[in-house]
């Protein structure tokens, strides 16, 4: 699917952008219905974008968690690797969430946080109406 050239400036795209979030935007590819759909409407977009300053942040770096389980499972036999794939197709979710913060944490000590150059947040104060 080619995407329109939309010849904007950074504000203006930045502001459609910020003018629809994605759940907005995955609620409307589901309300679509299948085939072509013409458009053809004018929105006038006025407010105003502040964009902060730039600052470091540190942030983990982050393991590939495929990775890692490919890793884990190929020191198990294909018993155990049956047994943890049902596990993990019946656990309760809360079991998994605090398995996950554990994992997150042996990550963590393994690869440290790094400082990472982070642009400054960008704010909006925008109304957008359709002409």
């Amino acid at each position: 699917m080619a995407k329109a050239n939309l010849n904007l400036e950074a504000a203006e795209i930045k502001a459609l952008a910020a003018l629809v979030t994605d759940t907005a935007a995955k609620k409307a590819s589901e309300a679509l219905t299948v085939g072509e759909t013409p458009v053809d409407f004018t929105v006038r977009v006025h407010g105003v974008l502040n964009r902060g300053k730039d600052y470091e942040q540190e942030i983990v770096a982050k393991a590939d968690p495929w990775l890692l389980l490919v890793v884990a499972l190929s020191h198990l036999n294909g018993v155990t690797v049956e047994s943890i794939t049902k596990e993990a197709l019946t656990s309760d979710p809360a079991l998994v969430e605090n398995l996950k913060a554990q994992a997150k944490k042996a990550i963590e000590t393994v690869k440290g946080p790094t400082l990472t150059p982070c642009n400054g947040k960008v704010t909006v104060d925008l109304v957008c109406e359709r002409v």
